[in-house]
């Protein structure tokens, strides 16, 4: 957008040589030359990353300066139209509209009110016979006006869109608590079942369609009522919540984990062989009875898991289903441990992918 604007001018300057309006001897080339040498070391730090180190990493302030510099310049050659050419300063205000707040506009305003001074006392000092008082004086009074008037609406601006950053970054956030609530189970921050549901569906598509494996596991926390009836719900909340952090550590990121209800959880395994799942939940299940709590560091807490291995062309329904008959049998064989689904017949022309019974 400088480069834009400067090459506007740039243009309107050679114009206004060739007219007489500004002075012959107009160094346009070395002014317009140097500036856009400058824009050109912004436009490197900036890309490179280095300015990314200051509050401000597309160096406003710096590329006003260097404007209001060269805009001075052009006023000293513009002859009768210097006037005209003062809104040239409102011009090169409006590049810190929306990053720069009311105190550095000001800054900017006071730095290009003085340029335009140094340039009245420069010609009152060299070129005395050429200078009206009252002219100058007028000039300077209108730019002052100008600048302060800016000042006033950029900092109106400025202070509308930090309102307006602030409402859209409230919203945002709003958004993403209200995602979160739709997905999250509020105590263990663990997926809900109707996210669950959604997944497993997506990745029962995806496993039929390429023909990948894909694993489940049901988990129930044994005895748990007993706890909550012996040492009370916070106890057992307590117990919930250790359950989700400790299975979020061992299993993978791509495994999709979720409280199912109460204090029966489930497990996705995507793209994962039996023999993993199997190692992950024994694993899992050893590492959540070595917990000790701090409302009876002697109880141990046990879990109870069943796993099974999706069969081509089965329903999400009847996959859950036999893995939570997993579960039953590893209930019905003492709890603590873990067993696995029978495999079933397969569909015809397809291969079944379940697994013997077997306890762990």
């Amino acid at each position: 957008m400088a480069i834009y604007s400067y090459l506007l001018l740039w243009a309107g300057t050679v114009a206004g040589v060739e007219i007489a309006a500004f002075d012959p001897r107009t160094p346009h080339l070395l002014i317009f030359g140097s500036l856009f040498a400058a824009n050109l070391v912004v436009f490197v730090l900036v890309r490179s990353g280095f300015t990314e180190r200051f509050k401000d990493p597309s160096l406003t302030m710096v590329q006003m300066f260097a404007g209001i510099l060269v805009i001075t310049l052009l006023l000293f050659y513009a002859r009768e139209l210097r006037g005209a050419l003062l809104s040239l300063y409102l011009i090169m205000m409006t590049f810190g509209v929306f990053s720069l707040d009311r105190r550095q506009q000001i800054v900017m305003a006071v730095i290009a009110q003085l340029s335009f001074t140094v340039l009245l006392v420069y010609e009152w000092v060299q070129l005395p016979l050429t200078q009206i008082l009252a002219l100058s004086v007028s000039q300077w009074g209108v730019l002052a006006l100008i600048l302060a008037w800016f000042v006033y609406m950029g900092g109106y601006i400025h202070n509308l869109q930090q309102r307006f950053r602030a409402q859209r970054e409230s919203l945002r956030q709003a958004h993403d608590r209200l995602a979160s609530i739709a997905i999250r189970d509020e105590l263990t921050d663990l997926f809900n079942r109707r996210h669950f549901l959604e997944r497993l569906e997506e990745e029962l598509s995806r496993t039929d369609r390429e023909h990948i494996p894909l694993h489940i596991a049901v988990v129930d926390l044994d005895h748990f009522k007993r706890i909550n009836d012996t040492y009370g719900h916070p106890a057992g909340d307590e117990v919930l919540k250790r359950f989700a952090a400790l299975a979020s550590q061992c299993l993978r990121r791509s495994d999709v984990l979720a409280r199912y209800g109460g204090e029966e959880f489930v497990v996705l395994f995507p793209q994962s062989e039996h023999a993993d799942c199997e190692a992950a939940m024994t694993r899992l299940k050893e590492t959540f009875a070595a917990q000790r709590y701090d409302f009876d560091p002697s109880l141990r807490i046990t879990l109870s898991c069943g796993l099974a291995g999706h069969q081509w062309g089965e329903s999400a329904l009847a996959f859950i289903e036999r893995a939570d008959q997993a579960l039953y049998h590893a209930k019905a064989a003492g709890r603590d441990t873990l067993r696995t689904s029978c495999a079933r017949a397969p569909v015809s022309g397809a291969s079944a992918s379940g697994y013997p019974c077997r306890p762990n």
